[in-house]
């Protein structure tokens, strides 16, 4: 049985919502908040923006970005059993070297730099050099960027905490018969 997860899969199973990683897994629920669908929203404004203009969306300083690529997915495969699948909110550059996450809300960007989705991602485009996530604060109308620069090291990490977890992860799901169960 091939095991195909997502950054937001795998992370819901690492922070231990073991329950909500299989919903979300078998796509069981539709679970949107207000504030996500907000942060929808914004997205879909964002991506006509820069499809419009060929600049960065002019909350973020409208900067003109070279080849840019706006919410492609993209799955790419780890392992024999294991793909990773993810969609890119933009890419730009020369040889698309940067990856662009944007991110709404109370939430800082800073205080998901340490996390392990620029590694996941970096994962998905292996040629990435840099990763930024573009914060808006729909509620104080501020911004805030957090830069990452992808290494050999950040491919790696997330190549290990993507193994790590999606092992342990398929692993419960195949002991707890639970794709028979939820097979469609």
């Amino acid at each position: 049985m091939k095991f195909r997860a997502s950054y937001s899969v795998l992370n819901a199973w690492q922070s231990g919502n073991y329950e909500r990683a299989v919903e979300m897994y078998f796509k069981l629920t539709d679970f949107v908040t207000e504030a996500m669908q907000d942060g929808r929203d914004w997205h879909e404004k964002w991506e006509a923006e820069v499809k419009d203009t060929g600049c960065l969306p002019q909350i973020f300083g409208g900067t003109k970005l070279i080849k840019p690529i706006t919410e492609q997915k993209i799955v790419r495969q780890v392992d024999e059993w294991l793909e990773i699948v993810g969609i890119i909110d933009l890419q730009h550059g020369e040889n698309g070297e940067t990856l662009v996450d944007y991110k709404t809300g109370k939430t800082q960007s800073d205080n998901y730099a340490n996390s392990f989705q620029p590694r996941v991602y970096h994962v998905l485009i292996p040629s990435a050099k840099r990763f930024e996530f573009r914060h808006y604060d729909q509620y104080n109308h501020t911004t805030d960027t957090s830069i990452i620069h992808l290494t050999k090291k950040t491919l790696n990490d997330g190549i290990d905490w993507l193994i790590t977890n999606a092992s342990e992860m398929h692993s419960y799901l195949e002991k707890n018969q639970l794709y028979e169960r939820y097979a469609k």
